[in-house]
């Protein structure tokens, strides 16, 4: 029988392969508010204090114990309908490993639990040209999320299709391939499922999946619920059966361990938990005491902008050490003046934790949080950058940072090569030639060029880091492993390619040669397509690769130091005269935001241009 309990709402964790989560929070969340200082450069709350707000939630959000009852059926019980199930979502993309990592540990949670579990398995991706889909990890994604329903539509019983998908997450990067052994291995019609995945009931399979991870907005993979609730505990299959086991009564919940980890110990929730014989059958939980922990709150009546709110940085200081006592001192005071002196504050507020904060269990348990603190005497400071302060307590300092700040700016404009008043707005985009948001943002960007044209000026560049993924001939071109890219080798050549073509045949013939790449070729096989495709579009094929061969290094070591002195860190970085571009990614955005660099619009700025790029504007590679 389903019981009423529900569990903590949870944070999310962040999918980070290409460097930007593929998972992200969605509630509770603190979301820093940043100061932008030179185009390109946004400073946001550095590790240290993302680690603290996710390290806080995921230790005080974990799922309850469940109960230890059963109704001594043997099997949990008689069979119960549908609505009585515990309904879970999971949302995932088929070739992220941690989608598929949380799939291989939820299995077994089916096996022995299936009979009161009511699960569903839908995929993230995004509408793409002509009727297909776009999804972060290409074309071959795509074909995986779809057999992959069509698999769960024609095995449905007992959750058949797990193993199916199961065998493909051994080999999750051939997934587009595997899927006829894996077939085959689990007795399926092969060709059932080759019909469905190459015919219209796949794509219309896919769209519903989409739509339905739309409506529960899960961007990241994986986006879990149990009971219409967001999970963000641990990703284990303990951990999943105690989740079930919060909603419902089953003989297989008598044998779950009252904790796995401290994690689970939260019963009593103003003291620390700790797990006792983690893991195994006697395992409990014992609570203790925080330690007390006071801090100073330096701050101004006068202070401005998100960072002066500290009612924030409280909850989160009270979420990570459960005896921290704040205590709120004004720079005008006799007190406050001290500290300004005996800290050297510039700018507030500033939060000064005193020597028991290294005795707090978070503090020796997590050392990567020390790096958000500095310590001064016995007592310790949280970092500048950290809280994001942007009110100084100085007039002559602060405007001694505006100049400075006026100077970088001046100096991006340089490098970009930005001349104002002459009537000719610039766009500077730098992504990855196989990164499908960079690919999102040509996409968006190209109708805006058809119609503008030589009115304004398209400037395609490319991320480039040094020592990518270790260096090597793997991601890099050169010796010094110092013009590297993300996505490896094939993508970096091709990069040079595109720029190339950019150089010797013009921004239109770069707009056709870049998108046609993108739908005709992968970040693997570009190397043996792009010939093909070049000739197709007309392109002199010798002078791409006369170009490869004596300007390559060179195009993508400009493109770096561009890419470097703007802050560029992901794809797509989108620059408008200069200024970071943080609009939407449909043509229609892009062109607002370039005709509004003009100082005369020009007649063409009056056209609404249609067309969705529908990705979120955060994502990036």
């Amino acid at each position: 029988m389903k019981t009423s309990n529900k569990p903590n709402k949870h944070e999310e964790h962040k999918h980070s392969e290409h460097k930007s989560a593929e998972h992200k929070p969605k509630e509770e969340k603190f979301k820093p508010d940043t100061m932008k200082s030179v185009p390109g450069k946004t400073y946001s709350l550095i590790s240290g204090i993302i680690i603290v707000v996710l390290l806080a939630l995921i230790v005080f959000l974990i799922l309850r114990n469940p109960s230890d009852t059963d109704n001594g059926t043997g099997n949990g019980g008689p069979v119960i309908s549908d609505e009585d199930k515990v309904k879970v979502e999971f949302y995932v993309m088929s070739q992220c490993p941690y989608g598929t990592q949380v799939e291989d540990a939820f299995a077994p949670v089916l096996q022995k639990m299936g009979d009161v579990i009511d699960f569903h398995l839908d995929y993230i991706v995004s509408p793409g040209a002509d009727g297909g889909f776009q999804s972060l990890h290409g074309e071959p994604e795509v074909k995986g999320n779809i057999v992959q329903l069509c698999a769960i539509k024609y095995y449905p019983e007992d959750y058949k299709y797990m193993d199916f998908i199961i065998c493909q997450n051994k080999d999750y990067r051939n997934i587009a391939t595997n899927w006829e052994k894996c077939a085959s291995d689990n007795d399926m019609d092969v060709e059932k499922l080759r019909t469905c995945l190459e015919g219209d009931e796949g794509k219309q399979l896919l769209t519903e999946s989409m739509q339905k991870a739309q409506a529960r907005q899960a961007s990241g993979s994986p986006t879990m619920f149990f009971d219409d609730a967001p999970y963000g505990g641990q990703r284990d299959q303990l951990s999943f059966q105690r989740a079930i086991c919060q909603f419902v009564e089953h003989s297989e919940c008598a044998s779950i361990p009252a904790c796995g980890s401290d994690a689970d110990c939260i019963e009593q929730s103003d003291k620390i938990g700790v797990c006792n014989k983690p893991g195994e059958a006697d395992a409990f939980c014992t609570y203790e005491d925080p330690v007390e922990v006071e801090y100073i709150i330096l701050n101004a009546a006068d202070c401005t902008g998100p960072a002066c709110d500290t009612e924030r940085m409280i909850a989160v200081f009270q979420n990570l050490f459960l005896g921290a006592k704040p205590r709120l001192v004004d720079v005008d005071s006799e007190e406050g003046k001290q500290l300004i002196e005996d800290y050297s504050v510039e700018k507030v507020p500033v939060y000064i934790f005193d020597a028991s904060l290294t005795d707090a269990k978070t503090w020796g348990e997590r050392p990567d949080l020390q790096s958000a603190f500095d310590k001064v005497g016995d007592n310790y400071r949280v970092k500048d950058e950290a809280i994001g302060a942007t009110h100084y307590v100085d007039e002559e300092a602060r405007k001694a940072a505006e100049e400075a700040e006026r100077a970088a700016k001046q100096e991006a404009f340089d490098a970009l090569g930005i001349v104002f008043d002459d009537n000719r707005p610039q766009i500077d985009f730098f992504v990855m030639s196989y990164c499908p948001y960079g690919n999102q943002a040509e996409e968006g960007i190209a109708p805006v060029f058809e119609l503008l044209g030589d009115k304004a000026d398209f400037n395609p560049k490319y991320v480039i880091y040094s020592n990518y993924g270790g260096g090597g001939p793997t991601y890099c071109i050169d010796e010094d492993d110092k013009l590297c890219s993300m996505h490896g080798i094939v993508e970096l050549n091709q990069n040079i390619r595109e720029a190339c073509v950019a150089k010797h045949m013009g921004i239109d013939k770069w707009f056709e040669f870049a998108l046609e790449m993108n739908e005709k070729a992968t970040y693997k096989d570009a190397d043996e397509k792009w010939e093909a495709v070049a000739k197709d579009l007309g392109l002199d094929v010798d002078v791409i690769n006369t170009c490869f061969e004596d300007e390559g290094e060179a195009l993508m070591a400009a493109d770096k130091e561009l890419g470097d002195k703007l802050g560029v860190r992901g794809s797509p970085s989108v620059f408008v005269d200069g200024s970071d571009y943080e609009g939407g990614r449909t043509p229609e955005a892009y062109k607002q935001a370039l005709c509004a660099a003009f100082e005369e619009p020009p007649a063409e700025c009056d056209t609404m241009l249609e067309g969705d790029v529908e990705a979120p504007a955060q994502g990036s590679c």
